[in-house]
C-alpha cells in the first residue's frame, strides 16, 4: 500500500564543514537529515537543486584512485544513482505503482478471444454456426515479485532523497527475497521484454538494486559522502576549462630519479599538475585549491609557499623541457559571491556576475629579478562554489576567455 502527501516533515540541518580533509556528504536517520558541505556552499533559495548537484558531484571520485565513497561503515567504489532515484520517483507520481499486468480470461467480459472463442463447440441452428459464449480477456494487474521490487526501490529512493522535493510517499512493503534474487528476477524481465518503458524502468531498478547497502534495500539510517572532497573540486575545475587530457597531459608531469652508486637510473616519482589549459599559443597551468579563503576572506587561508614553489616548477619545466615560452601559472580557489566580506572587498576584480574574481599573484623572493618569467607570478582567482556545481560538466568558453584575458593584461602592467 502507498499513499502520498504534499509534506514531508523531515529535520533537515547543514553543517558547514571547514576542512577539505574532512567528510562531507549526507547522513540519514530516520526523520533526520544531515548534510555535510564544504564551507563555500551557499544557502538561497533554490539550495535544494544545488545540494542535489553536491551530493551528484562526489561520483566523480569513482574516476580518481586516491579515494573511495564511503558508504555506512564500509569504502566501496559504488555510487548512489540519484538519476535512478529521480526517475523512479517521477515514474511512481506519474503512473503509480509499477504491476506487471497478465491477462485474464473470461466468459462475455471483455475483449472476444476469437482464436479461443471458435475452438468451444458452437449451436447450429438453420444451417448457421452460432456461439453464445464468447471468450474475453482483460489485462489484470497482479501483484507479483516484481512489483514488491518496484516498491522497494521507489521506497529507498524516497528515503534518500524524497525530502528534497516535499513529497512524503508511505510504502508498506517488506523485503522477501535476497537482493541478489531481486537483480536476478528484473535481468529476466529485461531480457524478455522489447518495450522501450520497460527497459527503462527495469534498468533504473537495476541500479538502484546493485549499488544497495548490503542485502538490505530498506535501511533507518543511510550515509554517503567522501573525504577529501578537493579531489572532486579538482576535477571539476579540469572539466570546467578543457584541460588537456590522457598522454598529451602525461607529457607535462617533471619526475625525479634516483641514480644510486654503481646502479641503473631509478624514477622517484612524478609531478602532476591539476589542469593545463591550451589557449592559442600559450600554456595556462592551473591548480585548484579547495582552501577556504572562499569562506573567510582571511590571508592565512590562501596557499602557502611550498603551494607556490610547486607551480613555479611546473612552469620551469614546461619552459625548459618542453621548450614554451608562454607559461601562465593559476591558482583557482571556490568562494561564496554573497558573502559580506567580499561584497564589501573593492581591491578583488570581479567579472561575469561576481562568478569569477580576481585577487591578486603569489610569487617568491629567490627568484632574480633579472631572470624573472610570466610563470614566476602565479595568478589567483576566485569561483563561485554553487555557480561551478551548476556548470563544470561542461566547458565554459565565456569563463576561459575572461581568466587568459585577465592573466595576459596583467602581465602587460
Amino acid at each position: 500500500m502507498t499513499w502520498m502527501n504534499k509534506n514531508m516533515n523531515k529535520d533537515i540541518k547543514i553543517e558547514y564543514v571547514a576542512k577539505s580533509t574532512e567528510f562531507v556528504g549526507i547522513k540519514i536517520m530516520e526523520n533526520k537529515v544531515e548534510l555535510r558541505v564544504p564551507q563555500v556552499f551557499r544557502k538561497d533559495d533554490t539550495y535544494k537543486k544545488d545540494i542535489l548537484l553536491f551530493l551528484k558531484s562526489i561520483s566523480i571520485a569513482k574516476t580518481i584512485d586516491k579515494e573511495n565513497i564511503r558508504r555506512g561503515s564500509n569504502v566501496i567504489k559504488n555510487i548512489w544513482p540519484f538519476d535512478s532515484y529521480l526517475w523512479i520517483i517521477k515514474d511512481y507520481i506519474e503512473n503509480g505503482c509499477y504491476y506487471n499486468r497478465e491477462k485474464v480470461y473470461s466468459i462475455n467480459n471483455g475483449k472476444i478471444e476469437w482464436k479461443k472463442t471458435i475452438k468451444n463447440t458452437p449451436i447450429y441452428s438453420n444451417g448457421n454456426l452460432i456461439y453464445d459464449k464468447f471468450v474475453t480477456s482483460k489485462m489484470s494487474a497482479t501483484n507479483d515479485v516484481i512489483a514488491q521490487i518496484y516498491q522497494l526501490c521507489l521506497k529507498q529512493s524516497i528515503d534518500k532523497i524524497g525530502w528534497l522535493f516535499n513529497y512524503d510517499i508511505h510504502i508498506d512493503v517488506q523485503q522477501l527475497i535476497s537482493t541478489k534474487e531481486m537483480i536476478y528476477r528484473i535481468k529476466n524481465e529485461l531480457n524478455s521484454t522489447f518495450d522501450d518503458t520497460k527497459r527503462l524502468r527495469f534498468n533504473h531498478l537495476l541500479k538502484i538494486l546493485i549499488n544497495s547497502e548490503g542485502d538490505n534495500i530498506i535501511s533507518k539510517s543511510y550515509s554517503y559522502g567522501i573525504e577529501n572532497y578537493y579531489y572532486v573540486y579538482e576535477k571539476m575545475i579540469d572539466s570546467f576549462f578543457d584541460g588537456v587530457e590522457g598522454d598529451e597531459k602525461k607529457k607535462y608531469d617533471p619526475n625525479g630519479y634516483w641514480k644510486l652508486n654503481n646502479k641503473g637510473l631509478d624514477k622517484a616519482s612524478s609531478l602532476r599538475p591539476d589542469t593545463i589549459l591550451r589557449k592559442d599559443d600559450k600554456t595556462y597551468i592551473l591548480d585548484a585549491k579547495m582552501y577556504q579563503y572562499g569562506a573567510t576572506h582571511s590571508i592565512r587561508d590562501l596557499p602557502d609557499t611550498q603551494s607556490m614553489q610547486k607551480q613555479i616548477t611546473y612552469g620551469d619545466y614546461v619552459y625548459n623541457v618542453l621548450k614554451d615560452k608562454n607559461v601562465r601559472n593559476v591558482f583557482i580557489l571556490p568562494y561564496n559571491k554573497e558573502l559580506i566580506d567580499f561584497k564589501e572587498d573593492y581591491n578583488a576584480e570581479y567579472y561575469l556576475d561576481e562568478n569569477l574574481a580576481y585577487i591578486g599573484y603569489a610569487y617568491v623572493d629567490w627568484r632574480d629579478d633579472e631572470e624573472y618569467l610570466a610563470h614566476d607570478l602565479i595568478h589567483t582567482f576566485l569561483i563561485d562554489f554553487n555557480y561551478l556545481l551548476r556548470r563544470y560538466r561542461y566547458k565554459d568558453n565565456e569563463v576561459i576567455d575572461k581568466l587568459c584575458e585577465e592573466i595576459e593584461g596583467h602581465l602587460e602592467i
